[in-house]
């Protein structure tokens, strides 16, 4: 199987670490590229190349998610909330939606997160932290 990786490139350390144990597993793993935290990329580019290839790199997930048979929404804790994703994410996951994959959250969401009310009635699946409910 395939598996789109989608998250926070805050998270990027962790989503390396994810990516490999599922590749030990067999399964053909896409991350965001690159896999790095925004800060690091624009500390090397600059902010203005990171504006300019933002759309690029999105796009470029688009497609991974568009070849893959599942995506999983990597939502660890950032500012303080549970299950975090962002903007970009939801984008991801919409794009997982429409065209019809299997959609794995690594955590739980609950009725407090800001996108609740559009994910909540996702056919999705929840991991609770596990990768190894991934089959």
């Amino acid at each position: 199987m395939k598996i789109t990786i989608c998250g926070s490139c805050s998270f990027a350390k962790e989503m390396g670490r994810a990516m490999e144990a599922l590749k030990k597993r067999g399964f053909e793993v896409f991350a965001p590229e690159p896999l790095v935290t925004e800060e690091q990329y624009q500390g090397v580019y600059g902010r203005e190349k990171f504006l300019k290839m933002k759309p690029v790199f999105t796009t470029n997930h688009f497609k991974k998610i568009q070849n893959s048979d599942a995506v999983l929404i990597f939502n660890l804790e950032k500012k303080g909330m549970r299950g975090y994703f962002g903007s970009n994410t939801l984008m991801e996951l919409s794009v997982a939606f429409y065209l019809g994959k299997k959609i794995y959250f690594l955590h739980p969401i609950n009725e407090s997160h800001p996108h609740y009310e559009e994910v909540i009635g996702l056919d999705s699946i929840n991991l609770n932290g596990d990768l190894s409910k991934i089959n």
